[in-house]
Order: C-alpha cells, then sequence, then structure tokens
C-alpha cells in the first residue's frame, strides 16, 4: 500500500489517532512525494456538495478536516497550505500541540507575518500562544503580531478582567504594553468589549489596568503621559486617539506633570483628530499664565489650529492669547496677524471675538496689520466690520466689480455643445459598460441598427473584448453596474448569439474559442432576452428601457433597418425634434407604425425650447396623423386637430409632455381618464408634519420581545391616489415610472437613465424618490444617499424649469446631512440665479420644513453661509430666499433659528437692505420676547424700521 493509499484509508474511515503516527514516521523525501497526491485529495474533500436537501457544504466531516489539515501542515510549502485554507482548522483545533514536538515547517515565522499583515490570523491564535511559541524559539514576536493579541490578553477565559495575566512574562509590560501605544491596535474596542461591569476598585478594563498600575509605580507614570500623547499624531484612527485621549485624562496629570508635557502638548495641536486638539488645549490654558508658557511656540500653531474651523477649539485659543497675553505682551502683535484666519469662519460670535481681541492689542498705526485685515475683509461679517472700521482700509469687504455679475448664461438645450457625436462601433462599444454616459445605453443598440448592412465577420471579432465584457457584468456585476448594466449585457449577449447563429465564418471562430469563462463557451447559461427580468418581481419603471432592448433586438433579427424613436442626439436624453420628424418620416415612407413604447419615449424627450424648423419640416414631409400628432407637439399653443385619432398613448404623451397641467377636450374619451391625473402630470401634493408610528422600547426578557409604544416622528409625507395602472393594452411611460411599489426599489446607477426617459417633465418618478429617500432628514443611508446625490445631479444637467416637484427635491437636498448632496443643491440654486429660479418659491419651500425643525437647522445656515459674496445678484437673490423662509415660520421659534437670523442680518447688511415683508416683521417683533431671540431680533427690527 503506498502512503498516498493509506493516507485515503485513513480519511475514509476517519481514523484520527493515526492520522499524526502516519504523518511523524514520513521521511521529509516522502513528505514531498506524497504532496501531489494530497493536493487533490484536499480539493476533492474541499468541494462544496449538497450535504443533504436545500444544504450545502464541504464534502469532509469536521474529523477528516482535522485529518487533513494536520497532513497539509506537514507536507504542504507555505503558499500550497495557505491556499488550503486549513489554517482556521489548525488554530481552532490545537493541532499544533501534537505536531510541535517532533516538527515544524520552516516558513511557519514567515507565514505568520504574512497573516498578521493580511488581517487573515485567525481569532484562536491568542497572545499566550504567540508568546509560547516564542519563548520556544518558533515565532518572531513583530510589533505587527503583538498588538493585533494583546488587546485582548488583559481578558482571559471567559471574557474575565484578569489583571495578574500581564505578569506572566516579563516582557509584556517591559516591552509589548508600549506597541500599544505605537503602533494601529484595537484597544479601544477591547476595552469596550468588556462585559465586566464598573466595581469600586475601578473600570475592570485596560484603562483600569493603567491607572492601578501607574499610581503604585509598576508602570511608569510619566511615560504613559507622554506616550498618549504622542500617539495622537501617529496616524491611528479617531477611536483609537480618542482612547488614548481618554486614558490621558483620566490619569489627571499635574499641575507639574503638565509643565514637563507642555512641548508634547503643543505638538498635540498638530493632530488631526479634534479631540485631541481641544484636550490639549485645556491643558494648555492651565499653564498659559505661567511664566515659563512657551507662548512663541504656540503662536507657531495657531495657523493649523485657525483652519481647524471649529468654534470650541478657536474659542479655547482665544481664552489662552488673552491670559498669556497678560505675562507676555510682546506676542500682541503676531498674534493680532495670526488671528485674522479667524475671518474666515462665519460664525458671528467667533469673528466679534477676535475682532474685539484685536482692536484690543492692535496698533492702529500697524500698516501690516492693516493690509492683513483688508485681505480679509470680503469675508467679515457685517458686525465684524463694525467693530474693526477704524482699522480696515476704506472699501475693504465690497464685493469686486467682476463679482457683480456672475450668472451663468444659459444654453440652449440642443446645439454643438451638447450633441452626441457618432462614434465607431467597436470602440463605443469596448466602453459602454464602464457607464460613464446615461445616453450609452440608448446609443448601443441604436449603432447595431445603424450598422446592419456594413456588419461583417471581422467587425464582430472586434466586437469580442465588448462581448466577453458583457458577459463578466452579467455573471460578476461590479459594485458600480445597475440593474439596466445588466439588461443591457442580457441584450448584447443575445445579439453575439444571433448574430453567431446567422455567419458561418463568425461561429467557425468562437468554436475555436479554449478559453473556459468565454462567453460563447457558457451562452447555454445565457438567459433569452424576451422572458428575463432584473429579478422575480421586477419593478415596472425597469420594464421601459427592457421593452426598448426587445424592440431594437426584434428588428436586428428581422432585418428592420428603420431607426428607433426614441435614441436621444444631444444630452443628457433630449432628441433634436427635427430628427424626431424625420425619423417619423421614415416610418410613414415605410408603411410601418411605430412602437407606442418607443414614440412615447421620443416625444417625452422631445426639446422642446426651439421648434420652428421642425415645424416647417413636419408641415412638407409629414401627412395625416402623424404630422398632426407633431404639429400639436411641436406648438405651444396648438391643440388636438386629429379627426380620428388612433394613436391614443402618443396623443396623451404630447399633451403631457407639452403642457402637463393642461386638460384637452379631443381627449375626453382616452382610456386613460380613468387614472387620477396627479399620477400622469407628477402634481402631488405634500405636506412636513408629526406622523405618529410604532416605536421600539426596552427589550422585555420574559416575554421574549422588545416594548412597543406609540411616538411621534417628522416626515415630509407625499400623496399618492390608488389607482390600477398598467392594465391597458398600451400603458403610458408615467405608468411605468409610478409601478415602484411601496419602497423605491432601484440601483444606484439607474437613477439618472430612469429619470431621463421623461427629461421634460421628470416629476413622476422624481416623486417616488422624495417619498422612498427624502421622507426623513435622518434617514440617509448609503444607497438612500446616493439615489438623492444622483437625482439632483440629474436635475442640475437638465436646464428645465423647475416645477413644484423639483423645488422640493432641491430644498430637501438642501438640508440634506450628506455635505456633496447640498453642494450639488447649492450650485443648482446659484446656477439659475437670477432669472431661471423663483428664490422666493424656493425659500418658501425649505420654510415649511424648517418651520416645524424637520432637519438640523446647522445645515441649513453652514451651506446658506457659503453662499453669500458669489455676486451682488446672488446677495439680493439669497435675500429673497431667506426672507421667503422666515415668512411661512410660526410664533413660536424653532431650535437654533438665532443662527438663521444672524445669517438672515448678514445678507441684510451686505445688500444694505431693509426688511419690507408684514410676516417677518411680525414674526420678529413674536420672537423678540424669547430670551435667547431677544437681542437679536431687535438688531433686524431696526432695519424694519427703516422700511
Amino acid at each position: 500500500m503506498t502512503h498516498l493509499e493509506e493516507l485515503e484509508q485513513l480519511l475514509t474511515t476517519e481514523r484520527e489517532p493515526d492520522m499524526i503516527p502516519f504523518l511523524q514516521r514520513l521521511t521529509p523525501e516522502e513528505r514531498k512525494k506524497l504532496t501531489p497526491g494530497l493536493s487533490k485529495v484536499v480539493t476533492y474533500y474541499s468541494e462544496f456538495i449538497e450535504v443533504e436537501k436545500n444544504a450545502w457544504g464541504t464534502r469532509s466531516t469536521m474529523t477528516q478536516s482535522k485529518m487533513l489539515a494536520a497532513a497539509a501542515f506537514v507536507c504542504f510549502e507555505k503558499n500550497a497550505f495557505q491556499r488550503s485554507n486549513f489554517h482556521f482548522t489548525l488554530f481552532r483545533e490545537a493541532l499544533l500541540d501534537d505536531i510541535l514536538p517532533w516538527y515544524m515547517p520552516s516558513w511557519f515565522d514567515e507565514w505568520m507575518q504574512d497573516m498578521v499583515e493580511k488581517g487573515r490570523l485567525p481569532g484562536d491564535v491568542d497572545y499566550w500562544m504567540m508568546m509560547d511559541l516564542h519563548q520556544r524559539g518558533l515565532l518572531t514576536l513583530t510589533p505587527a503580531l503583538v498588538v493585533s493579541r494583546l488587546p485582548q490578553a488583559i481578558y482571559g477565559n471567559h471574557r474575565l478582567y484578569d489583571p495578574t495575566a500581564m505578569f506572566k512574562y516579563p516582557l509584556t509590560l517591559s516591552e509589548h504594553f508600549w506597541y500599544l501605544f505605537e503602533y494601529p491596535s484595537s484597544i479601544n474596542f477591547a476595552d469596550n468589549w468588556s462585559n465586566n461591569v464598573k466595581t469600586g476598585e475601578g473600570p475592570t478594563n485596560w484603562n483600569g489596568f493603567i491607572q492601578q498600575y501607574t499610581s503604585d509605580g509598576t508602570i511608569d507614570r510619566m511615560r504613559v503621559l507622554g506616550e498618549c500623547l504622542k500617539a495622537v499624531n501617529r496616524n491611528f484612527n479617531k477611536l483609537q486617539v480618542g482612547w488614548m485621549v481618554d486614558l490621558l485624562t483620566a490619569l489627571k496629570p499635574t499641575q507639574a506633570e503638565l509643565v514637563q508635557l507642555q512641548p508634547l502638548l503643543l505638538q498635540a495641536l498638530s493632530s488631526p483628530q479634534t479631540k485631541a486638539v481641544n484636550t490639549a488645549l485645556t491643558y494648555l490654558k492651565e499653564l498659559s499664565a505661567e511664566k515659563d508658557f512657551n507662548h512663541q511656540a504656540l503662536l507657531d500653531y495657531l495657523p493649523q489650529v485657525i483652519a481647524a474651523d471649529k468654534k470650541n477649539i478657536i474659542t479655547t485659543t482665544l481664552q489662552i492669547l488673552e491670559k498669556a497675553g497678560k505675562q507676555h505682551p510682546e506676542i500682541k502683535q503676531r498674534a493680532c496677524l495670526e488671528l485674522c484666519g479667524v475671518f474666515l469662519s462665519k460664525d458671528e460670535d467667533l469673528q466679534a471675538k477676535t475682532a474685539k481681541l484685536i482692536l484690543q492689542w492692535a496698533d492702529k498705526n500697524d500698516v501690516v496689520l492693516r493690509e492683513q485685515l483688508s485681505q480679509y475683509g470680503s469675508s467679515m461679517l457685517a458686525n465684524t466690520r463694525n467693530i474693526l472700521q477704524d482699522l480696515l482700509v476704506a472699501g475693504a469687504g465690497d464685493i469686486p466689480a467682476v463679482m457683480e455679475s456672475v450668472a451663468v448664461e444659459q444654453q440652449p438645450l440642443i446645439g454643438e455643445h451638447n450633441r452626441i457625436a457618432t462614434e465607431d462601433l467597436v470602440f463605443f462599444a469596448s466602453q459602454v459598460f464602464e457607464n460613464n454616459a446615461s445616453w450609452h445605453f440608448d446609443q448601443l443598440p441604436a449603432m447595431l441598427l445603424a450598422a446592419q448592412d456594413t456588419m461583417t465577420t471581422d467587425i464582430l471579432l472586434q466586437l469580442e473584448p465588448a462581448l466577453q465584457r458583457a458577459a463578466t457584468i452579467f455573471k460578476r456585476p461590479p459594485g458600480t453596474a445597475g440593474l439596466l448594466d445588466l439588461t443591457l449585457a442580457v441584450f448584447f449577449l443575445n445579439y453575439g448569439k444571433w448574430m453567431a447563429d446567422n455567419d458561418a465564418a463568425y461561429m467557425a471562430k468562437l468554436n475555436e474559442v479554449k478559453q473556459s469563462q468565454h462567453w460563447w463557451r457558457t451562452r447555454h447559461e445565457m438567459p433569452v432576452l424576451e422572458h428575463w427580468k432584473t429579478s422575480r418581481t421586477e419593478e415596472a419603471v425597469y420594464a421601459p428601457h427592457r421593452k426598448l432592448l426587445i424592440l431594437a433586438l426584434k428588428k436586428i433579427r428581422e432585418k428592420d433597418t428603420l431607426p428607433l424613436l426614441s435614441t436621444p442626439t444631444h444630452e443628457p436624453a433630449w432628441i433634436d425634434p427635427v430628427v424626431l420628424v424625420q425619423r417619423m418620416a421614415l416610418y410613414q415612407a415605410a408603411g410601418v407604425i411605430p412602437d407606442m413604447l418607443d414614440l412615447q419615449v421620443a416625444i417625452a424627450r422631445c426639446a422642446l425650447q426651439d421648434t420652428a424648423a421642425a415645424l416647417s419640416l413636419a408641415q412638407q414631409s409629414l401627412t395625416g396623423e402623424y404630422q398632426q400628432l407633431l404639429m400639436f407637439l411641436l406648438d405651444a399653443d396648438a391643440l388636438p386637430q386629429a379627426k380620428t385619432i388612433t394613436m391614443e398613448a402618443a396623443w396623451m404623451q404630447a399633451g403631457l409632455t407639452k403642457s402637463p397641467k393642461t386638460t384637452y377636450e379631443a381627449f375626453a374619451d382616452f382610456s386613460y381618464n380613468r387614472l387620477p391625473i396627479v399620477l400622469l402630470n407628477g402634481d402631488f401634493e405634500w405636506k412636513t408634519a408629526a406622523v405618529p408610528y410604532l416605536a421600539y422600547g426596552n427589550y422585555d426578557p420574559e416575554k421574549k420581545e422588545y416594548n412597543r409604544y406609540m411616538d411621534e416622528e417628522l416626515s415630509m409625507e407625499i400623496t399618492f391616489p390608488e389607482a390600477e395602472i398598467l392594465k391597458g393594452p398600451s400603458p403610458l411611460l408615467q405608468e411605468y415610472l409610478n409601478g415602484v411599489g411601496k419602497y423605491l426599489s432601484i440601483s444606484i446607477s439607474d437613477v439618472a437613465r430612469l429619470l431621463l426617459l421623461t427629461p421634460n417633465h421628470p416629476d413622476v418618478l422624481l416623486a417616488r424618490i422624495l417619498k422612498s429617500c427624502q421622507r426623513s432628514s435622518g434617514y440617509y443611508e448609503v444607497n438612500e444617499t446616493g439615489i438623492v446625490l444622483n437625482t439632483v445631479q440629474t436635475l442640475h444637467s437638465l436646464d428645465i424649469p423647475p416645477s413644484e416637484m423639483m423645488y422640493l427635491s432641491i430644498a430637501l437636498s438642501m438640508l440634506h446631512a450628506d455635505k456633496t448632496v447640498k453642494g450639488y443643491a447649492a450650485e443648482y440654486w446659484s446656477s439659475r440665479v437670477p432669472d431661471r429660479i423663483s428664490s422666493e418659491k424656493l425659500g418658501q419651500t425649505i420654510g415649511l420644513q424648517q418651520r416645524v425643525a424637520w432637519a438640523p437647522m446647522k445645515r441649513f445656515t453652514d451651506l446658506m453661509a457659503t453662499q453669500t459674496q458669489i455676486s451682488r445678484q446672488h446677495n439680493e437673490a439669497l435675500e429673497t430666499l431667506l426672507t421667503a423662509c422666515l415668512s411661512v415660520f410660526t410664533e413660536k421659534p424653532v431650535k437654533d433659528l438665532k443662527k438663521l437670523l444672524e445669517v438672515y442680518g448678514e445678507v441684510l447688511a451686505l445688500n444694505d437692505s431693509s426688511i419690507r415683508h408684514p410676516m417677518v416683521i411680525q414674526l420678529l417683533q413674536a420672537w423678540q420676547g424669547t430670551s435667547t431671540l431677544k437681542k437679536t431680533a431687535q438688531q433686524l427690527l431696526k432695519r424694519a424700521a427703516l422700511a
């Protein structure tokens, strides 16, 4: 019997006690000879199979896995053993105890270092196991290995705090303990992980251990204090730095210790973590009145401390400077220059405190300071400029003349600036699945249709990389792929298979491919496009794109060269009305009735800004109902004139596209009138108010469930009327867009492509997005935030007059927690000032949210503070927006209203304006009765008195 046969017999009979003796008697040459066969055995036993009905697992039993782990460890080289994934079993089952007395592979030490570096070290490897191996000369304890396990070592069996274990090996406290301050570790999690409660002797974790043993001199207290401060600049994560700072605070350094630590406290001001900077400043404040205080070093750190733009940090810094200035008057001149950086902050209190300190310390004849202040004049708030008026150069803070008008010039909806260029098919197909542009989805089937007469075997072979990419997208979709990318991949693969089935030379070349994962070799797994859906319960909103691809594939199979009507001609999804007329003329000449969904999308995407040329062409090249339909669509004032309407869906779509709120008598008998009109035009009612809901309370261990109670949450609700959609023979495009279920379930990458089905009026789908993703200001999970961001970006790309739903979307986005979402929303507004957006309407919409404190006011005030000083026009529009926002508030103040009033006052000062809105004046008179608002409201009322 060979060694391999003996091994197989041991495994088959699961004779675990005999495995170690078998391996032990093998010579090095015999182990090497056994390796190839063992590899095949490992592969066989590691294969996933159906171990029982609907239950899958590896072929090996637990006993066989242990036996194979031992055999692989003894026979394999490092890379082979690493690939086997038996390292978990090796340590979990303590197999080393039986193997180490007689064998240790030469690669063991290197392998352990590799695993910890890659984060693959099994959890069963603890600090004490590593120390044992180290003591036996089998493992080099690098800092990375130590800090990966030492944080948990203080908790013994059953996660119980066991400080005595730290004294088992002298090396632990003399060397390894200090690694915790020098290298990234999980010590912060280890302390939180402890299940022990605090006792009268202190917290039973690392923090408590260090406090206890620094107090009795076992651990060098001064070194610990210093290492805590050094750690805050060692590029650790926020949580680990926070743990270090908490330890420093818990140790309560004395005044004498702080004096010794002063250099490290100053260095801590460079930490990227604000908690560390705050704590360092707190201790420096205690030292600032000392004669030995290093005031010059503090001034060196001032620029980066101020750049943090954190109110509490800057406030503490000002307090330190005030105390230090009394002992060291020589710092005042330089401090005034450095403090000018505070004026980049939009916080009125900070600017005022800084201005008063500068005014107190400044030499009015200091030319350098006056020039420095003038450079920051444009960012100073009105009150700040008033305080520093004697130091400011005349005209400092005025908006430069070049900024008087920066309104973005409106470009036409279609033109050379956004024309979609016709590219080489092979080149285009190679990038179509990279999700670079929304219109790529529409362009690929259109180009394949157009290439029917010129398609050759050589071109098909050049498309192979694109087809292979489609197969990869379908089998292993990347994180950036949406469901529409999968749909397009299925279409393209179906196209490739059809072409191969009808081109013998192409099929012959494909049959020569040896690559097992090539799309042609796996074509039997390829779904048929007509029968495929994005999911078993596919949202109806995905149907239009899929149906258009099915239509394109049908045309290719039937050698129909008529183009799809809905293919965009201009970014992001517009169709030139002249091109639409030309395409319709081709259908009329061929005597072919267009697909109704294709025609609807084409109508919905038609750019209706300048239609004179298209109207003239329609009169010349079209006849009958086709001509009448497009004349109605392209003429803003035209009414339906057709004597006989056969394409109800197209006429209804034309009406919804050109004037969604208009009711046409000619459409009175259409079947679509069974549907509530708001489902078709998107003019939904909405409100923001407190909504009751069943909340979760504490867990009841007896009932084994959570207690429930009624509570309220602020919610933006949109009313969607009940209706049976998608029931007719030719559903409207808007019916599909309403078919998203109770909870919107779309991919982030698909948002733009879905909204751009109706670029003239995206309100129907937009309302569904708002309902699902922006109902609550506290609901901003990654997927929902991604959908909102893509929505705002898409709206920004559509230079159309904003609708009610668009105003609501921009308003809610301005109040979003995500800075990027807020930034795009602000850019949407600022790029359309002054004439292409109503700042009053937007302000009212925001006000309706904030009068009930729908979102934290700070989100809005911080954003508004960044919108001043863009231009004179923007300042005036911002005043209109804020006036309208305040005008819908109630006499009951909301949280942080003071900051909003301060921003409003600053904008009024910039514009040198008076308050003229009677409702705002009335509210200010009511608010001055509130102690926190009294001063600010009275200051604003002084401006109202000038009206």
